[in-house]
Order: C-alpha cells, then sequence, then structure tokens
C-alpha cells in the first residue's frame, strides 16, 4: 500500500459552514466558508467531518439529517444548518461532491471524516429518550436503548453506542462503506476520539478486540475500494493522546500498528487540545511502519 504524501497540516473541518450563512446558502457561499481558512496556508490534506448520525446524502442506510423529528427544529440555528443541507439536495446539488471537486482544484487531498461516537446529547440518559428532542437523535437509537452504554460509562455519555453490541458495529460500517464508496474521497479519517466512550468502562482493555475487529473490516473495505479505483485510499486514525489512554478506551494500537490498520495516526484529545500528547511514544510504536503521526 502507497503511503500517503506529506500533508504539512491536516484542516479538520467539523462541518459548521453550512450554518454560516442565511437560508437558503448558496454552493458558491457554502465553499468559500469551507475553504477560506485554507487558502494560501501549508494545509496539503482537509479531513471533512461529513455527519454525526444521519446522512447529509441521499443514503440507503442511513435516514436523512432532519427526518426524525419531521423537520421541525430545537433552535434556530439547528434549523439553519440543516435546512441548508436539505436545500442543497432538493436543489438536486451535493455538498460532499462539490467540495471534494473544490479541495482537488486547489490540490488537497480530501478525506470524509467519520467521528465513530459522537455524542451531545448533554447528558440525556435512557429514560429521556421518549422525550427527547434533537435533530441527530436517530429512530435506531431511540427504538435500541439496549445497544447505548447507560450506566455502563461516564453519566455525560449514557446516551454512546456500545461498540459491543454486534448490531452497533454492523450500523457503523454500513455507514462508513457508503460513503467511502459513495465520492471521489482521497480516504476516510476514523475519528475515535470524538467521543471516546465505545465500551462498558470497567472492560475496555479486555473487549478492545470489538473496536479492533471494526478497524481491521474498514481497513479491508478501503483496500478493496482503492484496488476497484486503481489509485491510493488512504485510513487516518484518531485515538487518545498517549499509548496508556489509548489502552484503557479499548484502541489496541500495537496490533492496529502491526497489521497495518491505518496510513495516519492523530493522536488528540476528544474535544480540545490536549497538552499531554506523547508523540515520541507513537512515533517509536510505528517504528519502521509507513505510518504518519500527526499530532493534534
Amino acid at each position: 500500500m502507497p503511503k500517503p504524501p506529506t500533508y504539512n497540516i491536516i484542516y479538520n473541518w467539523d462541518g459548521a459552514p453550512h450554518g454560516y450563512s442565511e437560508l437558503p446558502q448558496s454552493m458558491d457561499a457554502f465553499l468559500e466558508k469551507v475553504y477560506a481558512p485554507m487558502e494560501n496556508t501549508q494545509v496539503g490534506a482537509h479531513f471533512w467531518c461529513i455527519g454525526e448520525h444521519a446522512a447529509r446524502w441521499n443514503s440507503e442506510v442511513l435516514e436523512l439529517l432532519g427526518d426524525v423529528h419531521g423537520r421541525r427544529y430545537e433552535n434556530a440555528q439547528t434549523f439553519t444548518f440543516t435546512e441548508n443541507i436539505r436545500r442543497m439536495l432538493e436543489r438536486g446539488e451535493d455538498p460532499q461532491e462539490a467540495l471534494i471537486e473544490r479541495g482537488h482544484e486547489m490540490g488537497l487531498h480530501v478525506y470524509a471524516s467519520i467521528r465513530m461516537n459522537d455524542n451531545h446529547f448533554n447528558g440525556a440518559q435512557i429514560g429521556d429518550l421518549d422525550k427527547l428532542h434533537h435533530t441527530e437523535l436517530t429512530r435506531m437509537r431511540m427504538e435500541h436503548p439496549e445497544w447505548v452504554l447507560g450506566d455502563q460509562t461516564s453519566e455525560w455519555f449514557a446516551l454512546s453506542w456500545n461498540f459491543a453490541v454486534p448490531e452497533v458495529r454492523e450500523h457503523r460500517f454500513a455507514h462508513i462503506k457508503e460513503i467511502c464508496e459513495k465520492y471521489d474521497w482521497d480516504g476516510v479519517e476514523l475519528d475515535w476520539q470524538r467521543h471516546a466512550f465505545h465500551l462498558p468502562q470497567h472492560d475496555a482493555y479486555r473487549l478492545r478486540y470489538v473496536l479492533t475487529d471494526l478497524q481491521r473490516a474498514v481497513r479491508n473495505m478501503t483496500n478493496d475500494l482503492a484496488e476497484r479505483r486503481g489509485r491510493p485510499f488512504f485510513l487516518a486514525t484518531r485515538v487518545a493522546g498517549t499509548l496508556e489512554m489509548c489502552r484503557s478506551i479499548g484502541y489496541d494500537l500495537p496490533t492496529w500498528i502491526g497489521e497495518d490498520l491505518m496510513d495516519i495516526v492523530t493522536p488528540g484529545g476528544g474535544a480540545a487540545t490536549d497538552p499531554s500528547l506523547d508523540v515520541a511514544a507513537f512515533v517509536s510504536l510505528c517504528g519502521d511502519k509507513d505510518i504518519a503521526v500527526y499530532p493534534g
């Protein structure tokens, strides 16, 4: 597998530019807001967050963002953000396709960045699901409360998926596979750190193999995709800032690196800058593997 070129700086966008224009946002305005911070800089790759739990494209495996509550929104910000996406799709435009094309015109590699277990439910508990109004709250989570961590993790992250459940892993894999195959990305990032609550907290190390199984399945899929396309399709992974934290969360970095289950590893914080990154340890662990370390 070829290694990615040197990117100097990777710019990770959380998708917010959809909400940076009043309704309806034009595609030109959207692309200007996406790429303005990257023009004439040292950025070599753009990692674009494609969403959390619902699709921002016409999907065969996910519900469309905004469907869960019939396009009724919890606040003006969510209305503007979501409806700008919905109106683009209704006009026959595709923001993913357009931003990949613009990034390539600028000489950038563009990756789909996937938050593996994003939780922005503000500390909601399982008992809140039947009355919780949140645009990212999909029907799957509402119908299967037994598939979330509940009291097996930090209270704030009770509604995070439990990756020990096979159906959860299958669902996340289907999401990843669809977005990778649908567009002309240069690669995909599995952002395990936003947020890093995937397994029952007292069993995360013991159950680390379930996250490895999913990481391995994605690697096999991206290798197949690269072979079909006739060019590389890179796999990046964002993990915790130290090897000890990775072990505690359930990231088996020695196995992931030993089996070449990624091309780029980004040690970083969950939702803020982490001053304790042990960059030297990651570089040492990667050794002579063609795995680039981009601390974040």
